[in-house]
């Protein structure tokens, strides 16, 4: 999927000077009619942020969309830490069947996806310290009322001087081995069976290459019921940053009746030990298809 070049709209206003608007370079407008995605947003309605997301939190007006703070100066959304701040905010998106009637404005609510891309673009200010801030992203299977989880996909920074200027891909499920929904609530690691993170080559928080638009895409796909083929991989820029193609994320479970797909994403600013120092970064252009994602957009 190729997506165009950004517009630059300028007009003469009186006294013959120049002013010029700067548009998103992933226009969603058009996006959401192209095969195969399921929600897009570029940050460029006014529309209020709750009635695309079943959860946000602005944190206080901490996480907000905000007018310039987007790629190539467009809308997006300005996540401010606190020094020693654990929780800056979240958007949480539902798509496709899910058992909680809390997760709302799902977007094709009668789907049962298999296998989703999606896409953030993420930019840390100059002078940033810290290295990823640890959560950043994630895809799961809420499992039921209770927020069981049947899977979840984590994109996230490393937790440690050696790995933190990294994004790490590490994927968990709640569902046993033989098939059982193991997990009893959200975040229940104690029943979560862990299938060996990795982290990517690209530096993208190291200080030099603080200050540039990044484009995280992620991809999962759930295994065929019985055979350990589910397959989860990301991209920092178009560059593959690790991928798995043996995991075992369901076993059988997916044959039940009951059973869900992949329901929600969650694009977060969860920062396990608190922000070293008072500092911001940026969100712009969520996407999420069941085709491939591209990078394309004008750098600066």
């Amino acid at each position: 999927m190729r997506i165009p070049a950004f517009l630059l709209v300028v007009y003469l206003s009186a006294g013959s000077s120049i002013t010029s608007q700067a548009q998103s370079c992933l226009p969603c407008d058009s996006l959401r009619l192209q095969s195969g995605v399921i929600f897009c947003d570029d940050f460029e309605s006014d529309e209020p942020i709750r009635n695309r997301y079943f959860g946000y939190d602005p944190d206080d007006g901490e996480f907000v969309r905000m007018s310039g703070v987007g790629r190539n100066g467009s809308f997006g959304m300005r996540v401010k830490f606190q020094a020693g701040e654990v929780g800056a905010g979240v958007l949480q998106k539902a798509i496709g069947r899910s058992p909680d009637s809390g997760m709302t404005h799902r977007s094709m609510p009668d789907s049962n996806f298999k296998e989703i891309y999606w896409r953030i673009d993420i930019r840390n200010q100059p002078g940033w310290e810290g290295g990823g801030g640890d959560k950043l992203s994630r895809a799961t299977v809420i499992a039921s009322k209770s927020w069981q989880q049947g899977m979840i996909a984590h994109v996230w920074s490393g937790g440690k001087p050696d790995t933190w200027d990294y994004l790490v891909m590490d994927p968990a499920t709640g569902i046993s081995t033989d098939s059982k929904l193991a997990s009893k609530k959200y975040n229940d690691f104690a029943n979560l069976r862990w299938m060996d993170g990795t982290h990517g080559p690209t530096p993208l928080f190291r200080k030099d290459l603080i200050g540039q638009w990044n484009c995280v895409v992620a991809h999962v796909k759930l295994n065929t019921p019985g055979i350990s083929d589910g397959v989860f991989e990301l991209w920092v820029n178009g560059r593959l940053q690790g991928a798995r193609y043996d995991l075992n994320w369901h076993a059988s479970w997916n044959l039940q009746p009951d059973s869900y797909g992949i329901n929600a994403v969650f694009f977060e600013n969860y920062w396990n030990k608190g922000s070293v120092k008072e500092q911001e970064r940026y969100f712009d252009n969520i996407l999420i298809s069941t085709q491939p994602i591209s990078c394309d957009c004008p750098q600066q």
